[in-house]
């Protein structure tokens, strides 16, 4: 029957770092249970065989798993850094249309007081202001 000890126990137990152990769960040199949902627990007869599989010597079958380990991490570490790019990319094409879009807030808002401006020379247009000399007095007064 497996005995199963925390990680942080079995690295205290055969003298490895945390990190250590996680990479050899990673590569799947030992065996880890994850159903229990605060610890993390490995099982301790598979931390003993891997001792023992390289007692004489790191395995070559050791090697591999490493190098594979080491290639999808740095796959993974390409596919971040496009993942970045592309971000960079999308903020720039943001900031590019808000820009846009502040410039054509205020041209909209600049036109939307010479409309209103309009509004008020219409409506003075069609009453008997229209022949008065105190028209601008009247258009400052309606403002």
């Amino acid at each position: 029957m497996a005995q199963w000890i925390s990680i942080e126990e079995a690295a205290a137990k055969y003298g490895f770092e945390t990190e250590y152990i996680w990479v050899l769960i990673e590569i799947r040199e030992i065996i880890v249970d994850y159903q229990r949902a605060d610890i993390d627990i490995i099982d301790d007869e598979s931390i003993q065989d891997f001792i023992n599989r390289n007692k004489k010597g790191i395995t070559l079958m050791y090697i591999e798993k490493l190098e594979r380990y080491c290639m999808d991490k740095s796959q993974v570490c390409s596919i971040y850094a496009s993942l970045l790019g592309k971000q960079d990319k999308e903020i720039t094409i943001y900031k590019g249309a808000k820009f846009l879009y502040d410039a054509l807030q205020s041209k909209w808002l600049k036109q939307c007081d010479r409309v209103r401006h309009l509004e008020k020379e219409l409506a003075l247009e069609q009453t008997t202001c229209r022949t008065c000399w105190l028209k601008r007095l009247c258009m400052i007064i309606r403002k």
